[in-house]
């Protein structure tokens, strides 16, 4: 009797362990520098910015460098159309997704239940939101890096 009460006690305390562990855990995401490109003028600024773009078609991509940033920057200061789809062609849409990091380059990517609740902001995206961890030094690039292609994944929430 107390050797089975014993038993369920240690599995008890070993699948809640397990859990804890799994909800905590960061999980590493491998990525690799696919391009370092130029910042589109001088005055162009966006190092405050905590997140990265995260561009799984060549339409997002080409979105992201020439469209989302034209109501924030004059259109002399952000990137031309034909200099993105030079750079988009470059890359292979079918295997990679590509975040676009801007002035910082990326050390870590990690994903977590907790990471995902402490770090996140969108709660109603169900998709797993890649945490980024950056290396100190401030850059003066744009930084592309490549991961493999996943549906699950996406930039974390304002």
């Amino acid at each position: 009797m107390k050797k089975t009460l014993l038993y369920i006690v240690l599995t008890v305390v070993f699948i809640v362990g397990l859990c804890i562990w799994y909800y905590y855990y960061p999980r590493k995401v491998p990525f690799e520098l696919a391009k370092e490109i130029e910042k589109p003028c001088p005055e162009f600024d966006n190092s405050q910015f905590m997140g990265f773009e995260y561009a799984r078609s060549k339409e997002e991509f080409m979105y992201w460098l020439t469209k989302h940033y034209s109501s924030f920057y004059l259109n002399n200061q952000i990137y031309d159309s034909i200099f993105a789809e030079k750079i988009a062609n470059e890359f292979d849409f079918t295997r990679y997704d590509y975040l676009i990091t801007y002035q910082k380059k990326l050390k870590d990517l990690h994903h977590s239940p907790y990471l995902t609740k402490s770090a996140d902001d969108l709660y109603f995206d169900k998709r797993t939101p890649l945490i980024p961890e950056w290396d100190s030094s401030q850059a003066n690039n744009v930084y592309i890096y490549r991961i493999k292609k996943n549906n699950q994944l996406r930039a974390p929430g304002p």
